[in-house]
Protein backbone atom coordinates (compact mmCIF):
# COMPACT_ATOMS: atom_id res chain seq x y z
CA UNK A 1 0.00 0.00 0.00
CA UNK A 2 1.63 3.51 -1.27
CA UNK A 3 1.17 6.98 -0.31
CA UNK A 4 -1.83 7.60 -2.59
CA UNK A 5 -3.82 4.39 -1.96
CA UNK A 6 -3.44 4.95 1.91
CA UNK A 7 -4.87 8.89 1.53
CA UNK A 8 -7.58 7.64 -0.79
CA UNK A 9 -8.84 5.43 2.25
CA UNK A 10 -8.25 8.07 4.23
CA UNK A 11 -10.41 10.90 2.38
CA UNK A 12 -12.92 8.00 2.36
CA UNK A 13 -13.25 7.03 6.13
CA UNK A 14 -14.04 10.79 6.78
CA UNK A 15 -16.43 11.42 3.75
CA UNK A 16 -18.02 8.86 5.43
CA UNK A 17 -17.94 9.90 8.59
CA UNK A 18 -18.76 13.79 8.11
CA UNK A 19 -22.06 11.74 6.23
CA UNK A 20 -23.15 10.04 8.82
CA UNK A 21 -22.25 12.74 10.83
CA UNK A 22 -24.71 14.91 9.57
CA UNK A 23 -27.45 12.82 8.23
CA UNK A 24 -27.48 12.09 12.46
CA UNK A 25 -27.69 15.72 13.69
CA UNK A 26 -30.06 16.67 10.88
CA UNK A 27 -32.44 14.36 11.82
CA UNK A 28 -31.92 14.65 15.78
CA UNK A 29 -31.19 11.27 15.64
CA UNK A 30 -31.19 10.76 19.65
CA UNK A 31 -29.31 7.54 20.40
CA UNK A 32 -26.14 9.52 18.41
CA UNK A 33 -26.94 12.79 19.89
CA UNK A 34 -26.54 10.48 23.13
CA UNK A 35 -23.36 9.22 22.08
CA UNK A 36 -21.39 12.02 20.96
CA UNK A 37 -22.32 14.31 24.23
CA UNK A 38 -21.24 11.99 26.81
CA UNK A 39 -18.12 10.33 24.71
CA UNK A 40 -16.89 14.29 23.56
CA UNK A 41 -16.37 13.01 20.43
CA UNK A 42 -16.80 15.60 17.37
CA UNK A 43 -16.74 15.08 13.62
CA UNK A 44 -14.67 17.67 11.46
CA UNK A 45 -13.05 18.27 8.13
CA UNK A 46 -10.43 15.38 8.30
CA UNK A 47 -10.63 15.34 11.61
CA UNK A 48 -12.11 13.50 14.67
CA UNK A 49 -11.83 15.14 18.29
CA UNK A 50 -12.66 14.07 21.55
CA UNK A 51 -12.55 16.22 24.82
CA UNK A 52 -13.20 15.66 28.29
CA UNK A 53 -13.06 16.77 31.91
CA UNK A 54 -12.92 13.40 33.18
CA UNK A 55 -9.05 12.97 33.72
CA UNK A 56 -8.83 16.44 35.29
CA UNK A 57 -9.52 14.72 38.66
CA UNK A 58 -6.35 12.39 37.80
CA UNK A 59 -4.23 15.36 36.60
CA UNK A 60 -4.85 17.27 39.77
CA UNK A 61 -3.49 14.07 42.00
CA UNK A 62 -0.42 13.80 40.10
CA UNK A 63 0.20 17.27 40.32
CA UNK A 64 0.39 17.12 44.66
CA UNK A 65 2.99 14.17 44.38
CA UNK A 66 6.40 15.78 45.58
CA UNK A 67 5.17 19.51 44.66
CA UNK A 68 8.98 20.94 45.49
CA UNK A 69 10.46 18.36 43.16
CA UNK A 70 7.93 19.40 40.49
CA UNK A 71 8.91 22.99 40.75
CA UNK A 72 12.20 22.49 40.79
CA UNK A 73 11.86 19.80 37.87
CA UNK A 74 9.79 22.43 35.52
CA UNK A 75 12.29 25.39 37.02
CA UNK A 76 15.23 23.47 35.56
CA UNK A 77 13.28 22.18 32.61
CA UNK A 78 12.32 26.34 31.59
CA UNK A 79 16.10 26.88 31.83
CA UNK A 80 17.09 23.84 29.27
CA UNK A 81 14.25 24.79 26.90
CA UNK A 82 15.24 28.50 26.85
CA UNK A 83 19.15 26.59 25.72
CA UNK A 84 17.30 24.77 22.93
CA UNK A 85 15.85 27.97 21.14
CA UNK A 86 19.08 28.83 18.95
CA UNK A 87 20.22 25.34 18.19
CA UNK A 88 17.03 24.53 17.18
CA UNK A 89 16.86 27.24 14.60
CA UNK A 90 20.17 26.37 13.29
CA UNK A 91 19.45 23.05 12.94
CA UNK A 92 16.40 24.12 11.23
CA UNK A 93 18.40 26.70 9.13
CA UNK A 94 21.06 23.53 8.47
CA UNK A 95 18.51 21.12 7.15
CA UNK A 96 17.10 23.52 4.86
CA UNK A 97 19.98 23.94 3.33
CA UNK A 98 20.59 20.24 2.87
CA UNK A 99 17.53 19.92 1.53
CA UNK A 100 18.24 22.92 -1.39
CA UNK A 101 20.97 20.94 -2.20
CA UNK A 102 19.85 18.06 -2.39
CA UNK A 103 16.37 19.05 -4.73
CA UNK A 104 18.61 21.40 -7.03
CA UNK A 105 22.42 19.04 -7.43
CA UNK A 106 20.83 15.61 -7.17
CA UNK A 107 18.31 13.84 -9.99
CA UNK A 108 15.14 11.85 -8.19
CA UNK A 109 17.12 8.67 -8.31
CA UNK A 110 20.33 9.76 -5.88
CA UNK A 111 17.63 11.71 -3.36
CA UNK A 112 15.04 8.94 -2.88
CA UNK A 113 18.30 6.89 -2.07
CA UNK A 114 20.75 9.27 0.33
CA UNK A 115 17.98 11.49 1.59
CA UNK A 116 17.83 9.52 4.95
CA UNK A 117 21.58 8.68 5.12
CA UNK A 118 22.08 12.42 5.26
CA UNK A 119 19.48 14.91 6.56
CA UNK A 120 19.35 16.01 10.08
CA UNK A 121 15.84 16.97 9.99
CA UNK A 122 12.72 15.75 7.23
CA UNK A 123 9.18 15.72 6.94
CA UNK A 124 8.30 11.98 8.00
CA UNK A 125 5.24 10.73 5.24
CA UNK A 126 3.86 7.33 5.37
CA UNK A 127 4.05 5.32 2.09
CA UNK A 128 7.23 7.77 0.94
CA UNK A 129 9.81 7.87 3.73
CA UNK A 130 8.36 5.43 6.37
CA UNK A 131 7.13 2.17 5.26
CA UNK A 132 3.62 1.33 4.99
CA UNK A 133 4.62 -1.90 7.69
CA UNK A 134 5.58 0.68 10.39
CA UNK A 135 2.32 2.79 10.37
CA UNK A 136 1.44 1.94 13.71
CA UNK A 137 4.43 2.48 15.95
CA UNK A 138 4.48 6.10 13.74
CA UNK A 139 0.87 6.38 15.11
CA UNK A 140 1.24 5.40 18.63
CA UNK A 141 4.77 6.91 18.97
CA UNK A 142 3.37 10.28 18.00
CA UNK A 143 0.44 10.06 20.35
CA UNK A 144 2.67 8.85 23.25
CA UNK A 145 5.00 12.14 21.98
CA UNK A 146 2.26 14.50 21.92
CA UNK A 147 0.07 13.45 25.23
CA UNK A 148 3.46 13.31 27.35
CA UNK A 149 3.82 17.06 25.53
CA UNK A 150 0.37 18.27 26.81
CA UNK A 151 0.71 16.76 30.45
CA UNK A 152 3.85 18.31 30.90
CA UNK A 153 1.63 21.76 30.42
CA UNK A 154 -1.35 20.34 32.51
CA UNK A 155 1.02 19.57 35.36
CA UNK A 156 2.95 22.78 35.10
CA UNK A 157 0.09 24.89 35.20
CA UNK A 158 -1.93 22.96 38.35
CA UNK A 159 1.82 23.68 39.97
CA UNK A 160 1.55 27.55 39.50
CA UNK A 161 -2.80 27.76 40.51
CA UNK A 162 -4.28 27.58 37.44
CA UNK A 163 -7.12 25.72 36.10
CA UNK A 164 -7.34 23.17 33.75
CA UNK A 165 -10.89 23.17 31.80
CA UNK A 166 -10.12 19.73 30.03
CA UNK A 167 -7.66 17.64 27.83
CA UNK A 168 -8.51 15.95 24.42
CA UNK A 169 -6.96 14.13 21.88
CA UNK A 170 -7.73 14.73 17.89
CA UNK A 171 -6.73 12.92 14.54
CA UNK A 172 -6.24 15.74 11.67
CA UNK A 173 -5.66 12.74 9.17
CA UNK A 174 -4.21 10.11 10.49
CA UNK A 175 -1.81 12.06 12.86
CA UNK A 176 -2.55 12.49 16.91
CA UNK A 177 -2.73 15.39 18.83
CA UNK A 178 -3.19 15.94 22.14
CA UNK A 179 -4.25 19.17 23.76
CA UNK A 180 -5.18 20.60 27.07
CA UNK A 181 -7.60 23.71 27.96
CA UNK A 182 -6.23 26.31 30.21
CA UNK A 183 -7.20 29.50 31.79
CA UNK A 184 -4.70 32.82 30.56
CA UNK A 185 -1.38 32.67 31.52
CA UNK A 186 -0.50 36.26 30.71
CA UNK A 187 -1.51 37.27 34.25
CA UNK A 188 1.41 35.08 35.73
CA UNK A 189 4.83 36.13 36.42
CA UNK A 190 7.10 35.81 34.04
CA UNK A 191 8.86 32.83 35.55
CA UNK A 192 6.13 31.33 35.93
CA UNK A 193 4.96 31.45 32.52
CA UNK A 194 8.02 29.96 31.43
CA UNK A 195 8.03 27.42 33.57
CA UNK A 196 4.33 26.18 32.31
CA UNK A 197 5.03 26.90 28.48
CA UNK A 198 8.35 25.04 27.93
CA UNK A 199 7.09 22.33 30.01
CA UNK A 200 5.89 20.44 27.08
CA UNK A 201 8.95 20.89 25.31
CA UNK A 202 11.14 19.73 28.34
CA UNK A 203 9.01 16.30 28.83
CA UNK A 204 9.75 15.43 25.08
CA UNK A 205 13.21 16.24 25.70
CA UNK A 206 13.18 13.66 28.91
CA UNK A 207 11.28 11.17 26.88
CA UNK A 208 13.61 11.39 23.77
CA UNK A 209 16.62 10.94 26.56
CA UNK A 210 14.88 7.94 28.11
CA UNK A 211 13.82 6.26 24.87
CA UNK A 212 18.04 6.47 24.01
CA UNK A 213 18.57 5.23 27.15
CA UNK A 214 15.97 2.23 26.92
CA UNK A 215 17.46 1.66 23.22
CA UNK A 216 21.04 1.37 24.68
CA UNK A 217 20.31 -0.68 27.80
CA UNK A 218 18.17 -3.18 25.65
CA UNK A 219 20.84 -5.83 25.28
CA UNK A 220 21.49 -6.09 29.00
CA UNK A 221 17.90 -5.66 29.99
CA UNK A 222 17.07 -8.86 27.59
CA UNK A 223 20.31 -10.78 27.99
CA UNK A 224 18.91 -13.24 30.22
CA UNK A 225 16.48 -14.56 27.24
CA UNK A 226 18.36 -13.37 24.43
CA UNK A 227 21.96 -13.47 22.83
CA UNK A 228 23.24 -10.04 21.71
CA UNK A 229 27.13 -10.01 19.73
CA UNK A 230 27.65 -13.64 18.05
CA UNK A 231 25.68 -13.07 14.94
CA UNK A 232 22.45 -11.70 13.54
CA UNK A 233 19.47 -14.25 12.81
CA UNK A 234 17.19 -13.86 9.78
CA UNK A 235 13.65 -12.58 10.15
CA UNK A 236 12.36 -12.73 6.92
CA UNK A 237 14.06 -13.18 2.88
CA UNK A 238 12.86 -11.42 -0.10
CA UNK A 239 11.83 -13.40 -3.04
CA UNK A 240 13.81 -11.51 -5.43
CA UNK A 241 16.95 -12.19 -2.87
CA UNK A 242 19.10 -15.85 -4.53
CA UNK A 243 20.23 -17.43 -1.40
CA UNK A 244 16.89 -18.77 -0.51
CA UNK A 245 15.46 -22.49 -0.69
CA UNK A 246 17.40 -25.46 -1.06
CA UNK A 247 20.52 -25.24 0.17
CA UNK A 248 20.48 -21.51 0.86
CA UNK A 249 19.26 -19.29 3.97
CA UNK A 250 16.18 -19.98 5.69
CA UNK A 251 14.69 -17.88 8.19
CA UNK A 252 15.64 -18.54 11.73
CA UNK A 253 19.59 -18.88 10.12
CA UNK A 254 21.95 -16.78 12.46
CA UNK A 255 25.09 -15.19 10.12
CA UNK A 256 28.24 -15.15 12.14
CA UNK A 257 30.54 -13.63 8.79
CA UNK A 258 29.65 -12.58 5.43
CA UNK A 259 32.83 -12.81 3.28
CA UNK A 260 35.76 -11.86 4.95
CA UNK A 261 33.35 -9.85 7.12
CA UNK A 262 32.78 -10.74 10.52
CA UNK A 263 29.51 -10.40 12.25
CA UNK A 264 28.36 -9.59 15.96
CA UNK A 265 25.28 -7.48 15.71
CA UNK A 266 23.12 -5.27 13.60
CA UNK A 267 25.79 -2.10 13.22
CA UNK A 268 28.18 -5.00 12.09
CA UNK A 269 26.01 -6.36 9.65
CA UNK A 270 25.46 -3.03 7.50
CA UNK A 271 29.07 -2.66 8.00
CA UNK A 272 29.82 -5.67 6.40
CA UNK A 273 27.12 -4.92 3.75
CA UNK A 274 28.45 -1.98 2.74
CA UNK A 275 31.94 -3.77 2.55
CA UNK A 276 31.20 -6.47 0.32
CA UNK A 277 29.67 -3.82 -2.15
CA UNK A 278 32.10 -1.19 -1.84
CA UNK A 279 35.03 -3.30 -1.70
CA UNK A 280 36.99 -5.15 -4.47
CA UNK A 281 37.05 -9.37 -5.15
CA UNK A 282 38.99 -11.45 -3.98
CA UNK A 283 40.20 -14.65 -5.10
CA UNK A 284 41.17 -17.73 -3.52
CA UNK A 285 44.59 -19.52 -2.65
CA UNK A 286 44.66 -23.38 -3.92
CA UNK A 287 47.51 -25.60 -4.15
CA UNK A 288 48.16 -27.05 -7.64
CA UNK A 289 47.68 -30.61 -7.07
CA UNK A 290 44.01 -29.46 -5.83
CA UNK A 291 43.25 -28.03 -8.88
CA UNK A 292 44.79 -30.60 -11.26
CA UNK A 293 42.32 -33.16 -9.43
CA UNK A 294 39.36 -31.04 -9.45
CA UNK A 295 39.59 -29.77 -12.50
CA UNK A 296 36.32 -29.90 -14.89
CA UNK A 297 37.29 -27.69 -17.66
CA UNK A 298 35.30 -27.87 -20.96
CA UNK A 299 35.91 -25.90 -24.17
CA UNK A 300 36.55 -22.80 -23.17
CA UNK A 301 33.69 -20.11 -24.85
CA UNK A 302 32.52 -16.45 -24.01
CA UNK A 303 29.27 -15.86 -22.89
CA UNK A 304 29.62 -12.33 -23.59
CA UNK A 305 32.04 -9.82 -24.44
CA UNK A 306 33.50 -9.86 -20.57
CA UNK A 307 32.21 -13.80 -19.27
CA UNK A 308 34.24 -16.71 -19.99
CA UNK A 309 32.42 -20.06 -18.89
CA UNK A 310 34.95 -23.15 -19.16
CA UNK A 311 32.60 -25.45 -17.50
CA UNK A 312 29.56 -27.52 -18.65
CA UNK A 313 26.26 -25.06 -19.42
CA UNK A 314 23.98 -27.07 -17.08
CA UNK A 315 26.72 -27.29 -14.08
CA UNK A 316 24.80 -26.05 -10.32
CA UNK A 317 27.92 -26.85 -8.43
CA UNK A 318 30.78 -25.65 -10.52
CA UNK A 319 32.18 -22.24 -11.54
CA UNK A 320 35.13 -21.02 -14.10
CA UNK A 321 37.76 -19.69 -12.35
CA UNK A 322 40.58 -17.54 -13.52
CA UNK A 323 44.55 -18.23 -12.68
CA UNK A 324 46.40 -15.22 -11.44
CA UNK A 325 49.94 -15.85 -12.44
CA UNK A 326 52.37 -14.71 -9.52
CA UNK A 327 55.22 -12.47 -10.74
CA UNK A 328 57.63 -14.16 -8.19
CA UNK A 329 56.89 -17.58 -8.78
CA UNK A 330 55.17 -17.79 -12.06
CA UNK A 331 53.94 -21.27 -13.27
CA UNK A 332 52.86 -22.80 -16.07
CA UNK A 333 49.19 -23.43 -15.48
CA UNK A 334 46.02 -22.91 -17.35
CA UNK A 335 45.09 -20.02 -17.35
CA UNK A 336 41.36 -21.20 -16.36
CA UNK A 337 40.30 -24.11 -14.48
CA UNK A 338 36.33 -25.20 -13.92
CA UNK A 339 36.27 -26.04 -10.08
CA UNK A 340 33.72 -26.70 -7.54
CA UNK A 341 32.62 -23.88 -5.68
CA UNK A 342 32.28 -25.44 -2.40
CA UNK A 343 35.36 -27.74 -2.21
CA UNK A 344 37.07 -23.91 -3.31
CA UNK A 345 35.47 -22.58 -0.14
CA UNK A 346 37.07 -25.47 2.04
CA UNK A 347 40.25 -26.09 0.59
CA UNK A 348 41.57 -22.48 0.12
CA UNK A 349 44.56 -21.57 2.60
CA UNK A 350 43.73 -17.79 2.71
CA UNK A 351 42.05 -14.94 0.10
CA UNK A 352 44.13 -13.45 -2.02
CA UNK A 353 44.41 -10.06 -4.33
CA UNK A 354 45.35 -8.92 -8.01
CA UNK A 355 49.00 -8.76 -6.17
CA UNK A 356 48.67 -12.74 -5.31
CA UNK A 357 49.66 -12.97 -1.87
CA UNK A 358 49.41 -16.81 -1.64
CA UNK A 359 53.05 -18.15 -0.41
CA UNK A 360 52.38 -22.04 -1.11
CA UNK A 361 49.91 -22.03 -3.43
CA UNK A 362 48.15 -20.04 -6.56
CA UNK A 363 45.26 -17.33 -6.77
CA UNK A 364 42.28 -18.36 -8.55
CA UNK A 365 39.63 -15.64 -9.78
CA UNK A 366 36.08 -16.54 -9.82
CA UNK A 367 35.60 -15.50 -13.64
CA UNK A 368 31.93 -13.66 -13.11
CA UNK A 369 30.12 -10.50 -13.99
CA UNK A 370 31.99 -7.35 -13.45
CA UNK A 371 29.18 -6.30 -11.09
CA UNK A 372 28.94 -9.48 -9.63
CA UNK A 373 30.61 -11.12 -6.54
CA UNK A 374 30.82 -14.29 -4.81
CA UNK A 375 29.95 -14.42 -1.35
CA UNK A 376 30.34 -16.87 1.31
CA UNK A 377 27.80 -16.57 3.92
CA UNK A 378 29.05 -18.36 7.25
CA UNK A 379 26.18 -19.96 9.52
CA UNK A 380 26.20 -20.98 13.05
CA UNK A 381 26.24 -24.45 13.57
CA UNK A 382 25.49 -25.25 8.73
CA UNK A 383 27.48 -25.15 6.36
CA UNK A 384 28.33 -21.85 4.48
CA UNK A 385 26.40 -20.20 1.82
CA UNK A 386 27.53 -19.62 -1.48
CA UNK A 387 25.82 -16.21 -2.99
CA UNK A 388 26.71 -15.44 -6.34
CA UNK A 389 25.15 -12.43 -7.59
CA UNK A 390 24.58 -8.47 -6.77
CA UNK A 391 25.84 -7.71 -3.39
CA UNK A 392 23.18 -5.00 -2.96
CA UNK A 393 20.51 -8.15 -3.09
CA UNK A 394 21.81 -9.12 0.20
CA UNK A 395 20.10 -5.57 1.76
CA UNK A 396 16.77 -7.60 1.31
CA UNK A 397 17.53 -9.69 3.81
CA UNK A 398 15.78 -8.78 6.94
CA UNK A 399 17.69 -9.65 10.35
CA UNK A 400 18.01 -9.22 13.83
CA UNK A 401 20.45 -8.88 16.56
CA UNK A 402 18.42 -10.42 19.23
CA UNK A 403 18.84 -14.33 19.33
CA UNK A 404 16.54 -16.29 21.19
CA UNK A 405 17.90 -18.53 23.70
CA UNK A 406 14.98 -20.60 23.87
CA UNK A 407 12.41 -21.88 21.03
CA UNK A 408 9.28 -20.64 23.28
CA UNK A 409 10.43 -16.59 22.26
CA UNK A 410 9.75 -14.47 19.47
CA UNK A 411 12.73 -12.40 18.30
CA UNK A 412 9.62 -9.90 17.59
CA UNK A 413 9.43 -8.06 21.38
CA UNK A 414 13.19 -6.80 21.21
CA UNK A 415 12.43 -5.86 17.45
CA UNK A 416 9.32 -4.18 18.41
CA UNK A 417 10.30 -2.45 21.70
CA UNK A 418 13.33 -1.56 19.16
CA UNK A 419 11.81 0.62 16.76
CA UNK A 420 9.07 1.85 19.28
CA UNK A 421 12.00 3.67 21.08
CA UNK A 422 13.85 4.96 17.90
CA UNK A 423 10.26 6.18 16.51
CA UNK A 424 9.98 8.04 19.69
CA UNK A 425 13.36 9.43 19.47
CA UNK A 426 12.20 10.80 16.20
CA UNK A 427 9.16 12.16 17.16
CA UNK A 428 9.66 13.39 20.90
CA UNK A 429 13.26 14.89 19.51
CA UNK A 430 11.27 16.62 16.52
CA UNK A 431 8.31 17.94 18.71
CA UNK A 432 10.71 19.77 21.12
CA UNK A 433 13.11 20.75 18.35
CA UNK A 434 10.02 22.32 16.38
CA UNK A 435 7.87 23.73 19.07
CA UNK A 436 10.71 25.94 20.91
CA UNK A 437 11.55 27.76 17.65
CA UNK A 438 8.95 31.11 17.58
CA UNK A 439 6.47 30.26 15.20
CA UNK A 440 3.03 31.22 15.54
CA UNK A 441 0.77 29.07 17.57
CA UNK A 442 3.52 27.12 18.97
CA UNK A 443 4.88 27.25 22.38
CA UNK A 444 7.85 29.21 21.01
CA UNK A 445 6.05 31.99 20.15
CA UNK A 446 5.33 32.46 24.08
CA UNK A 447 8.32 31.73 25.11
CA UNK A 448 10.07 34.10 22.88
CA UNK A 449 7.45 36.80 23.94
CA UNK A 450 8.20 36.25 27.45
CA UNK A 451 12.10 36.54 27.56
CA UNK A 452 11.70 39.40 25.25
CA UNK A 453 9.30 41.20 27.45
CA UNK A 454 11.89 40.46 30.37
CA UNK A 455 15.11 40.90 29.00
CA UNK A 456 14.38 43.83 27.45
CA UNK A 457 12.02 45.57 29.81
CA UNK A 458 15.10 47.64 31.16
CA UNK A 459 16.39 48.65 28.16
CA UNK A 460 13.23 49.19 26.48
CA UNK A 461 10.79 51.49 27.82
CA UNK A 462 7.50 50.88 25.70
CA UNK A 463 5.53 47.47 25.86
CA UNK A 464 4.42 47.84 22.41
CA UNK A 465 7.77 48.33 21.04
CA UNK A 466 8.70 44.82 23.01
CA UNK A 467 5.81 43.49 21.44
CA UNK A 468 6.90 44.48 18.09
CA UNK A 469 10.46 42.58 18.36
CA UNK A 470 8.83 39.23 20.10
CA UNK A 471 6.36 39.91 16.57
CA UNK A 472 9.26 40.14 14.62
CA UNK A 473 10.97 37.10 15.92
CA UNK A 474 8.24 35.17 15.45
CA UNK A 475 7.65 36.12 11.84
CA UNK A 476 11.36 35.26 11.23
CA UNK A 477 10.65 32.03 12.50
CA UNK A 478 7.50 31.42 11.17
CA UNK A 479 8.98 31.75 7.36
CA UNK A 480 12.07 29.66 8.58
CA UNK A 481 9.41 26.79 9.16
CA UNK A 482 7.38 27.36 6.28
CA UNK A 483 10.56 27.48 4.08
CA UNK A 484 11.98 23.93 5.93
CA UNK A 485 8.79 22.59 5.13
CA UNK A 486 7.97 23.48 1.61
CA UNK A 487 11.29 22.39 0.92
CA UNK A 488 10.93 18.83 2.81
CA UNK A 489 7.72 18.33 0.85
CA UNK A 490 9.47 19.30 -2.34
CA UNK A 491 11.59 16.74 -2.24
CA UNK A 492 9.51 14.36 -1.13
CA UNK A 493 6.94 15.16 -3.97
CA UNK A 494 10.00 14.58 -6.15
CA UNK A 495 10.95 10.81 -4.82
CA UNK A 496 7.03 10.36 -5.84
CA UNK A 497 7.68 11.21 -9.37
Amino acid sequence: MDFFVLLTIIAVFYAVLLFLDFTFKSCSHYPYMMLIQRTGLSVGPFQLRWYTTSLNRLILKMSFWQPKFQTNWFTFGSWITICLIIPSICLVIVSSVQLCKKIFTEPASELSSNQQDTLILEPIVPGINLPMSDLSYYIFALMFSTVFHELGHALAAIREDMHVEGVGLMFILILPVAYVHLDDITSLPSSKQLRVMSAGVWHNIVQALTAYLVLMLLPYMLFPFFTVGHGVMITKINTRVGVNGQGGLVTGDIITKLGNCDVHDFVSWIDCLNHTKSSVDSGFCLSPEFVQHHDETKPVHYVDDYIINCCDPNSKTNLCFEYIESLSNPQELPNHSCLNVRKVVERSTSPCDADNQCSSAHCYYPAIRKNHKLVVIKRQKKNEVLFLGQPTELQYISVTQYVPKTDYLSNSIPESIEKFCKYLIMFAGGLAVINVIPCFYFDGEKISRVLVNTMLKEHVEHLSVRLAISICLTIFGSLMLIIYMTLGFWSLFKIIN
